[in-house]
């Protein structure tokens, strides 16, 4: 271990045992970390977004939540990131994930058909 790492472990530890005797517990330390979600709201009515809501954009890296609702049971499909929800009436779901991979993928509704219902495009920072 060279002089350098042997510095930046102290610190490190001199900053926690410093933290943990002003009383600073390890969940506000890892609040601190935590990004911010982008955060949906996308409702299905008669099979379709409403409000005309055609695309979601972001971009690459974020933290992604699409908090669904629905006026009847659908399965929710995000290709791409293989995610699959089912919304049930009066029973918001939320798809979370890190925007990793840069695109466009469609977001559709499995049934009977698979129709899309909205696209999310992957900004690359």
């Amino acid at each position: 271990m060279s002089i350098r790492d042997a510095a930046a472990r102290w610190v490190s530890i001199a900053v926690i045992a410093t933290a943990i005797s002003i009383g600073v517990d390890s969940d506000c330390l890892a609040q601190t970390v935590v990004t911010e979600s982008r955060r949906f709201d996308l409702r299905i009515e008669n099979g379709r977004v409403a409000d005309n809501v055609r695309t979601v954009q972001v971009q690459q890296g974020e933290a992604v939540e699409l908090r669904w609702s629905a006026d009847r049971r659908t399965v929710v499909h995000l290709h791409g990131y293989d995610i699959e929800i089912t919304v049930n009436p009066g029973q918001a779901q939320v798809m979370a994930f890190r925007a990793r991979a840069s695109g466009r993928f469609p977001i559709e509704s499995h049934g009977d058909r698979h129709t899309v219902l909205v696209y999310l495009e992957v900004h690359p920072r």
